[in-house]
């Protein structure tokens, strides 16, 4: 997929393109991404996506709520659905200053060459959100592109939307997370040097550098999968906290467990899964109290893996 960070004209020929931030890449936002995909096959052109870098918050509010996708995330999550251009603009005092009318000529006219324009029936763009559907529709008439609005989509009655699945993450509630997002919830990030106490105790663990800009699920233990630099998932512990039984300090931590497996991971990019949540953080005792419970978590996590009917054989292959 061609990524592109500035509006220059002529980028691309002729293309069908999406429009959205879209957080999360949930089925509502998959319906607008595959109308602009599935219209692009159709007249044989390009499937674009305009999205921005930063939550529009960013600039109006001073910062930015936290994110289900960061860039990196939406952007693979764009490739795998078809897209093979995609603008990524960061907001400014200058883009924002632009009004509806000259977003559109610059961006979707001067610089995609939109013949076909999918977007959320929500979708705001220009100036002040002064552009709305019925806006672009009637700019589509006049630049020469036709425009698809996109109906909500839902899930037990109500409408799957970014601020719906980040409650459902925030309260640890990973089946309606995975059923809003129809995957999964993950994370990324840098494997980090810890204090190696959880090797001490026969439980090494990888610590995470997540990006501040990512929502974590609330604080617990997680059956989950970790998706190696290499391709391979593998079933795993997942901690999000504090970890009060071994320290006192405040900084939130994740570190993933890998069942049966004892590689070094160090400065590696790890995704985790967050499949079910398991246990609430606790402090203990001591070390073998702890070292316990670990063990109780291995064995939780090894049966909702082998008996969830929602798990794929390659993720069962392993435990």
């Amino acid at each position: 997929m061609k990524i592109f960070t500035e509006i220059k004209p002529d980028l691309l020929n002729r293309s069908a393109v999406a429009l959205g931030f879209f957080d999360g890449v949930h089925p509502g936002h998959c319906s607008v991404i595959k109308a602009a995909v599935s219209k692009a096959a159709e007249l044989n052109i390009t499937p674009a996506l305009v999205t921005f870098r930063d939550h529009p918050r960013i600039l109006t509010l001073g910062k930015s709520p936290q994110l289900l996708t960061v860039i990196e995330d939406r952007l693979q999550l764009f490739d795998e659905l078809g897209v093979e251009a995609t603008l990524v603009l960061t907001f400014s005092e200058e883009l924002c200053r632009l009004g509806p009318a000259q977003y559109v000529q610059s961006v979707l006219v001067n610089c995609l060459h939109a013949v076909f324009v999918s977007i959320g029936y929500n979708h705001r763009f220009g100036r002040n959100r002064e552009g709305d559907a019925a806006l672009l529709s009637r700019l589509g008439q006049e630049f020469g592109f036709e425009v698809q609005v996109q109906v909500p989509v839902a899930i037990d009655g109500d409408e799957v939307s970014s601020s719906r699945v980040r409650q459902a993450v925030s309260s640890a509630d990973m089946d309606l997370t995975c059923k809003l997002l129809g995957r999964p919830y993950s994370v990324t990030g840098v494997v980090m040097h810890g204090q190696a106490r959880g090797r001490s105790i026969g439980f090494p663990t990888a610590n995470l550098n997540i990006s501040v800009l990512k929502l974590l699920p609330g604080r617990g233990v997680y059956a989950g999968i970790c998706r190696l630099h290499d391709g391979r998932k593998l079933p795993a512990v997942i901690n999000l906290g504090y970890r009060p039984t071994v320290t006192s300090d405040q900084e939130l931590t994740a570190e993933v467990h890998i069942l049966d497996f004892n590689q070094d991971l160090y400065g590696q990019i790890l995704t985790l899964e967050f499949w079910r949540y398991l246990r609430a953080e606790a402090k203990f005792d001591n070390l073998d109290a702890l070292k316990t419970q670990i063990e109780l978590d291995c064995q939780a996590a090894r049966g909702f893996f082998l008996h969830f009917p929602g798990c794929s054989a390659e993720q069962k292959l392993p435990v």
